[in-house]
């Protein structure tokens, strides 16, 4: 067994920014898809060739879950470049626009932390971070390739950006710690949301189709 995120101590990391079962349900045609804009910026800059596994797996977990996730490849900011010119990568609201950014590693977080989503009072969040090498030194998932891995670690976090505070669950891909029975199920691919993620994700998702975008903002607090 081995921790993905944090929830205080727990371990793919959900920090809550104000305060420290069954597998998904297929799409059928009395559940259309929803869409998701994610913004993925390759700070650790993987293979691409990883980054599109990442991408296809991530996007094979939502959409069994009845949602269609537009990836969007971004380049890594110029540190130089001090202007604010606004990109598709740049624009982000909840739901619907979301950003993930892969980077070598935390600054402050164990090497068994593979990734952290940050939210806001509500519960909403929409940036997260995964430390790519922090997955792929980690070897308890050497029948999984570091790009199944990554993009499982990627849709994990995105469910608790859209699923907010407390959606660990003890089964699924939203454990907080996978273990062998789990990782046996990433293998297989078959590591999915449950029924009841799967319907609150696409429930936030249409409801965010009849608001405005949210906007987030955040004051980070350490767990």
């Amino acid at each position: 067994m081995f921790p993905l995120s944090r929830f205080k101590s727990l371990s793919l990391v959900v920090v809550s920014l104000v305060a420290a079962a069954g597998v998904a349900a297929a799409r059928t045609p009395d559940t259309p898809a929803v869409r998701v804009h994610l913004s993925v910026f390759n700070n650790a800059g993987i293979p691409a060739d990883t980054l599109a596994q990442a991408a296809t797996r991530a996007s094979a977990i939502l959409a069994q879950s009845g949602v269609e996730l537009d990836w969007l490849g971004c380049a890594r900011p110029d540190p130089a470049n001090f202007s604010q010119r606004v990109t598709p990568c740049s624009v982000v609201g909840w739901p619907h626009q979301l950003s993930v950014r892969i980077l070598p590693h935390g600054r402050s977080v164990g090497a068994d932390i593979f990734g952290e989503a940050f939210l806001d009072e509500s519960g909403r969040g929409v940036y997260a971070n995964v430390y790519y090498n922090n997955l792929a030194a980690n070897r308890e998932h050497t029948q999984l390739s570091d790009g199944d891995m990554l993009g499982f670690v990627i849709a994990h976090e995105v469910g608790h950006l859209l699923l907010g505070s407390n959606s660990h669950s003890p089964s699924g891909l939203m454990q907080g710690r996978w273990d062998s029975a789990a990782l046996h199920s990433a293998l297989r691919h078959t590591l999915f949301f449950t029924d009841a993620q799967s319907a609150t994700l696409r429930t936030r998702l249409y409801s965010g189709d009849l608001t405005p975008s949210h906007s987030v903002l955040l004051s980070r607090i350490s767990p």
